[in-house]
């Protein structure tokens, strides 16, 4: 991957179910990961006509003025170099960063350490369908939460205490209809199943 671009699925404000308080949306295109049941496929392919100048989505980042940013996927460490160019360029304009992962965090402290110092909070592991939770920030039990910054401390653990609610966004965007937050695994599988497959649904 040129460090020049980054793939770029949507960018998004606000988001008020992915993280503590409003936030920027930032979801990377393309996924090797690619979980069973994921209700993101649409994001699995590295498009080429999603790419862009890693400048302009940090101009777009900024552009809201808010100071919270939460990135998902696709699967923004399959760009790592990247990403890293990226929020080294943004993270003053930005004074928490949450960052979704399905690899873990052994594998980030091996492989991409700077993930420590730029980005304030993580959820990693894969999403594994049929190991349902109830817990709001996560999409299957086996994934953690991770506070890198102790300053957000009073701000991150009732987030990630809190139970799921059931309340998820819909954006209606020329390219599709998209859904932001992370369902039950049982609704998400009725949703669907009962319709169209198509549609846009950035969830993790």
């Amino acid at each position: 991957m040129e460090t020049a671009r980054l793939f770029v699925s949507l960018v998004h404000y606000p988001v008020y179910t992915l993280g503590p308080g409003v936030r920027v949306g930032l979801w990377t295109q393309g996924c090797r990961i690619r979980c069973k049941g994921c209700m993101s496929e649409h994001t699995w392919e590295f498009r080429e006509e999603t790419a862009m100048p890693i400048a302009e989505v940090a101009q777009r980042l900024r552009s809201f003025g808010c100071p919270r940013l939460t990135i998902s996927g696709g699967e923004p460490l399959d760009q790592a170099e990247a990403l890293r160019t990226l929020l080294t360029e943004i993270r003053p304009s930005f004074s928490d960063v949450l960052l979704y992962t399905g690899y873990r965090m052994e594998k980030i402290r091996k492989q991409w350490k700077w993930v420590l110092t730029l980005v304030d909070a993580v959820v990693d592991s894969p999403f594994q369908l049929g190991l349902e939770t109830d817990a709001l920030h996560k999409g299957s039990a086996n994934q953690r939460f991770f506070l890198l910054n102790p300053a957000l401390k009073a701000l991150y653990l009732p987030w990630a205490s809190a139970k799921k609610d059931k309340k998820l966004q819909v954006v209606w965007r020329p390219e599709g209809v998209y859904i932001i937050g992370i369902p039950y695994q049982r609704d998400s599988l009725a949703i669907f199943s009962s319709h169209d497959p198509s549609p846009e649904s950035p969830t993790m």
